[in-house]
């Protein structure tokens, strides 16, 4: 208890120190923007102040492998899952390809296939697939506007290019790589999650993740499907004490996009709880290497983010060339995520009362509710849910909230998979999940109609 205290007296200190730092030198003091703020923080705060006695008993309580282990028991079910959850996701993709079509149909009238329409229909030439197909077609430039995608990690393109010689079309390439590790990442959402739910709420876990609106990138040449199936191998083989596997996963999440390093945090968690154990059962040398392989495996994820370094260096003579070009070309740089939610709300205030309804509902609005439903889930969820994903949560959190030009908070939030672990766990029942079932079927069909229909949807 005394050691909880003295993480919640750190935690307020630092809570405190960011919001003084965010008064004395905000300029913006709207009211909209100003409540907007606040709410964000208090939430936050709130949740921050709620996981850390979870985390805390979590550490020190050992592994659960005989818990676990229970769970593997009936492979005859799991092997019927599978085979429901790979049906499941083909016949999505399939349904969310005919959907786009008949939502640009509808608006433009036909003109012509829904395979000669795709490029169209998904807006590839308007969204960050087309950089991701030029860097896999020319690799990374120095001249003309494909310079800036050096922002781009790389490891998406080089999956297309590699798929691209069976397929003959980049763009081809690039959906089939979204398909494949869409159902990876689905397989894998089912495996974690039953180490820790029923075989019923895994399943639910792994529908959530994929009805959730902003889901329809993980069909688009994006790097949605790859991190996520990444960010789901990297927890699931260090929670089977698979640390290196898993730490390498890590570090490919790490090359596809920069928020990967932030599972060095559940990795370093779920690690000192193992070694916690391994130090009260082994001996002396067992637990040095125990230790040597876990410290082994957290050097290996930033191993990710370092490859991409290099390559800016490599191709500009910088290795922090992303970060000039974010500043400059998109006014990007990571400030107080709850100064995010001032400028968000102040700029759907002004898109509201101007009539401006293609930014109001494409872009700032949606971007507020994902922000404050993401904190709301999580708050709740905090005490049905594994610990270490809510620390990932948190920090995932603070980083793509952060930026000081956040467009694509819902497409951010469907890859942080605690979100739908969370879901999964507070609607056990029938009839709560029937509702958020729908609401979210619904509201996906309303945000893949807006995004068809070319309203500001990133």
């Amino acid at each position: 208890m005394r050691k909880d205290k003295n993480l919640y007296i750190i935690f307020m200190l630092l809570m405190a120190f960011l919001a003084f730092y965010w008064a004395n030198s905000n300029e913006s003091w709207t009211v909209g923007g100003t409540i907007a703020t606040a709410s964000c923080f208090v939430l936050f705060v709130l949740l921050g102040l709620r996981a850390i006695p979870v985390l805390s008993a979590y550490i020190l309580t050992g592994d659960r492998t005989d818990e676990i282990q229970v769970h593997r028991t009936d492979e005859g079910n799991r092997k019927r899952d599978w085979l429901r959850i790979i049906g499941w996701m083909l016949l999505s993709r399939c349904l969310l390809l005919i959907i786009g079509y008949v939502f640009l149909i509808i608006q433009h009238g036909y003109s012509g296939g829904l395979f000669s329409k795709i490029m169209e229909t998904w807006h590839i030439s308007g969204i960050d697939a087309f950089a991701y197909l030029g860097i896999a077609e020319n690799g990374y430039v120095t001249e003309g506007d494909p310079r800036f995608h050096i922002v781009f990690f790389p490891l998406l393109p080089h999956l297309i290019r590699v798929i691209e010689v069976l397929t003959g079309s980049y763009l081809a390439a690039g959906f089939v790589v979204s398909i494949i590790f869409s159902i990876v990442a689905a397989l894998f959402a089912y495996e974690l999650a039953r180490m820790d739910m029923s075989r019923r709420n895994a399943m639910r876990a792994v529908k959530y993740i994929f009805i959730f609106p902003a889901a329809f990138f993980f069909l688009i040449p994006m790097t949605e499907s790859l991190f996520l199936a990444l960010s789901l191998m990297c927890i699931y083989f260090v929670r089977n004490k698979k640390w290196i596997i898993g730490c390498l996963c890590g570090a490919l999440a790490a090359y596809t996009r920069s928020p990967g390093i932030l599972l060095a945090v559940p990795v370093a968690i779920e690690l000192v709880r193992d070694l916690i154990v391994y130090y009260k059962v082994s001996d002396k040398r067992v637990f040095i290497g125990k230790l040597a392989t876990a410290v082994a495996g957290l050097l290996i994820i930033p191993l990710g983010l370092l490859a991409y370094l290099y390559i800016n260096y490599e191709v500009t003579g910088n290795a922090f060339q992303y970060s000039i070009y974010q500043k400059e070309h998109w006014s990007q740089e990571l400030y107080l995520f709850f100064d995010t939610v001032r400028y968000q709300m102040e700029y759907a205030v002004r898109a509201f009362t101007e009539g401006n309804s293609r930014f109001f509902l494409g872009l700032w609005l949606p971007n507020l509710v994902a922000i404050f439903t993401a904190l709301i889930v999580m708050l709740l969820g905090v005490k049905k849910l594994n610990p270490s994903y809510t620390a990932y949560f948190i920090v995932y959190f603070v980083l793509v909230v952060g930026p000081t030009w956040l467009l694509s908070a819902p497409r951010y939030f469907i890859v942080a998979f605690p979100l739908a672990f969370a879901t999964a766990a507070l609607t056990e029942e029938k009839s709560k999940d029937a509702a958020l079932t729908v609401l979210s079927i619904v509201g996906s069909l309303l945000y893949l109609a807006l995004f068809v229909t070319g309203y500001p949807v990133y």
